[in-house]
């Protein structure tokens, strides 16, 4: 990582920039290049904050926005069927009467588990209610580290990639130069 690290602060320096000839076009151009990719990395880091603040105020709405809700114990009575990927379900009211809804499969669904559901306010049920704004700052962390891994990635990749090329357009560059100095000594 050091050696990685060292080879790109020494690509930076202010030789590339100067009207020096012993600075290859190759050189020129891969350190434009590579400038082009550190702005883009740079604004990979404001689109990351964008998307990371943007979730945040998209969960924190919804968090505000959504209804009361309260959670019943609820009997499976049915499993779904291969076309289906919902389970029967039945609870008691608080008056007492039976009430059966439709839900969404668990795993270790299996006729007489009792699982907890979220029901409305009209008794039907719903998902389970988002809680406070610390969940809206974890998703928002989180969706803005996607995007600073996969710019970062991104970033990387391409970086070793314009190395590798301008090394290989170098190594044949000197090859060929070797060659015209090449002196006849075998004889």
């Amino acid at each position: 990582m050091l050696r990685f690290l060292s080879r790109e602060l020494h690509s930076w320096r202010l030789m590339h920039a100067s009207s020096n000839r012993l600075v290859r076009p190759t050189d020129r151009v891969e350190t434009l290049v590579l400038l082009a990719l550190w702005v883009s990395a740079l604004a990979g880091l404001l689109v990351a904050l964008t998307i990371g603040g943007n979730t945040y105020a998209t969960h924190k709405a919804a968090v505000e926005v959504q209804g009361p809700r309260h959670s019943v114990s609820a009997t499976v009575v049915t499993m779904p069927k291969p076309d289906d990927d919902s389970t029967i379900v039945a609870w008691r009211r608080p008056d007492g009467s039976r009430a059966t809804a439709a839900v969404d499969t668990e795993r270790h669904d299996r006729v007489g588990r009792v699982r907890i559901i979220w029901l409305d306010d009209e008794d039907k049920p719903a998902d389970p209610p988002r809680t406070t704004t610390t969940d809206a700052v974890v998703e928002g962390i989180m969706a803005g580290l996607g995007v600073v891994m996969l710019t970062t990635l991104g970033w990387w990749g391409l970086v070793l990639l314009v190395r590798a090329a301008a090394d290989r357009h170098r190594m044949r560059r000197w090859e060929a130069e070797w060659l015209e100095f090449d002196i006849d000594s075998h004889r």
